[in-house]
């Protein structure tokens, strides 16, 4: 038992402590309006203060330490009722924002720009620049996923947000998704938040939605399936936001269906582009991989193995081979060989066989 005199503090990560922060959260609808009118670099710079302190959980104080002001005036930055010296406190955000990028830099795992994820920052690029909607489809495990995360991380300052359609594909669900990801709560009615995520998006903004498929896999068609894809619609129609939409190939397929034509014209007017990815990356991409790892472009028998995941197994399985023989080369202290990527692929057959073997 604690003496009386002793206030008890709870731990900053025990769910206390995460659940007190989370309801005195600044929700983002609130710092989209109170800075859509200032100019573009303060603008940017509060609203990527304003997703930094929210997604990582941080109070006022906390973050106001680091960017050397109270966390009182950063209140009232993000509520748009500061009366002092604007301009200063956002040469302070900067400054803090671009050391705390070169730190995220140096620990996080690289990300190599292929010709694939060049091809799909044109079409964000397109549907932001011309507020227009852009569909992009390709198999599972080609990258798409991937790339456009590094889009949306690199593009990180209340510009872009992205989002992944939930299982069942429900308006709710969706909305709630979306809320989170533009940093409000996701509990409020479903007018209010309707209303409050309009208030987060406008013609600088750009949505990008994965998985667009489950937002049809009901498909009870003419009924609740088609209302997710009815309020994105009417995102875009009613805040100019471009706004991408991906999905694998039944989703193009789907989207086609002579059941949905009526509403698909709607969708189609305000279509920009259909980018169809192809089935597996091709072999600039694939070469640019291998130079990552410095290995050469893959001949003989690395390149038939390289072939072989890469139809039958995805991208995906191909990255993760190619790391796990970048760590053997590490752990022998010698540069990394197409020898090591054939015995990692070696292992993770061996591994399947005994799963299959436990399963049968």
């Amino acid at each position: 038992m604690n003496p009386p005199d002793q206030t008890v503090i709870p731990h900053p990560n025990s769910a206390d402590a995460l659940n007190e922060r989370q309801l005195n959260r600044i929700p983002g609808h609130k710092v989209f309006a109170a800075t859509e009118a200032l100019p573009e670099d303060q603008r940017l710079a509060i609203r990527r203060l304003h997703a930094h302190y929210y997604d990582n959980q941080l109070s006022l104080e906390g973050v106001g330490k680091e960017v050397g002001y109270d966390g009182g005036t950063l209140s009232k930055v993000f509520h748009g009722r500061y009366e002092g010296d604007l301009a200063a406190v956002v040469k302070a955000i900067t400054r803090f924002l671009r050391l705390t990028e070169e730190r995220a830099t140096v620990k996080a795992a690289p990300y190599i720009e292929t010709g694939l994820y060049r091809d799909l920052e044109q079409c964000c690029q397109a549907a932001l620049t011309y507020q227009k909607i852009v569909m992009i489809f390709g198999e599972s495990q080609v990258g798409k996923t991937a790339a456009l995360r590094h889009y949306a991380a690199k593009h990180n300052h209340g510009e872009t947000t992205m989002v992944e359609m939930p299982a069942g594909g429900s308006l709710s669900h969706f909305q709630a998704a979306l809320a989170e990801a533009l940093r409000m709560s996701p509990q409020s009615r479903g007018e209010i938040m309707s209303r409050n995520i309009m208030g987060c998006l406008g013609p600088n903004n750009l949505l990008i939605v994965d998985e667009v498929l489950r937002a049809l896999q009901s498909r009870s068609y003419g009924g609740s399936s088609l209302k997710t894809l009815d309020f994105i619609r009417a995102l875009h129609d009613q805040t100019g936001c471009g706004i991408v939409l991906c999905g694998t190939n039944i989703f193009r397929d789907t989207m086609r269906d002579p059941k949905l034509v009526k509403f698909l014209n709607q969708f189609n007017r305000r279509c920009l582009l259909r980018r169809q990815l192809p089935d597996v990356p091709d072999a600039s991409d694939l070469a640019a991989f291998a130079k990552h790892y410095r290995l050469a472009t893959a001949e003989g028998e690395a390149l038939a193995l390289q072939n072989k995941v890469v139809i039958t197994h995805g991208l995906g399985v191909w990255l993760t081979t190619l790391r796990a023989a970048a760590k053997k080369a590490a752990k022998e202290g010698r540069p990394m060989t197409w020898g090591h990527v054939i015995q990692a692929n070696a292992f993770f057959a061996r591994m399947e066989m005994v799963n299959e073997g436990r399963a049968a």
